[in-house]
């Protein structure tokens, strides 16, 4: 009876192990995809800043960090539902670190946290 169960146990091994080494195979062809579009993110938002549709990222910085004291850390700029925003963080004089979320049209913070 336990030559059953082992042998029953490791064909449930192999199928699962099958399985999963088969979804990562695909994995070259996801990364290639979501590479691509990254790129074509950035180069619509390049566009987008070249034909004046959104403020550049030295607008954005300079307005961010008279608004919120402090200074820009990070940055990413996505295109949302909303439209292009800036997902910052700002290092303030205080030595907090804050995140903040500015939109790229307007520059005007819609939220600070």
């Amino acid at each position: 009876m336990k030559t059953r169960k082992h042998i029953l146990s490791a064909t449930v091994f192999l199928l699962i192990f099958s399985l999963v080494g088969a979804g990562f195979m695909h994995a070259p062809a996801t990364a290639a995809f979501v590479n691509r579009i990254i790129i074509d993110e950035h180069d619509d938002a390049l566009q987008a800043i070249k034909r004046g549709e959104i403020m550049s990222y030295s607008q954005i910085r300079k307005i961010a960090e008279r608004q919120l004291k402090g200074r820009v850390v990070d940055l990413k700029l996505r295109r949302t539902n909303r439209g292009w925003q800036y997902f910052l963080r700002i290092s303030r004089n205080d030595g907090r670190v804050i995140a903040a979320v500015v939109d790229a049209k307007t520059g005007k913070v819609l939220r600070p946290r």
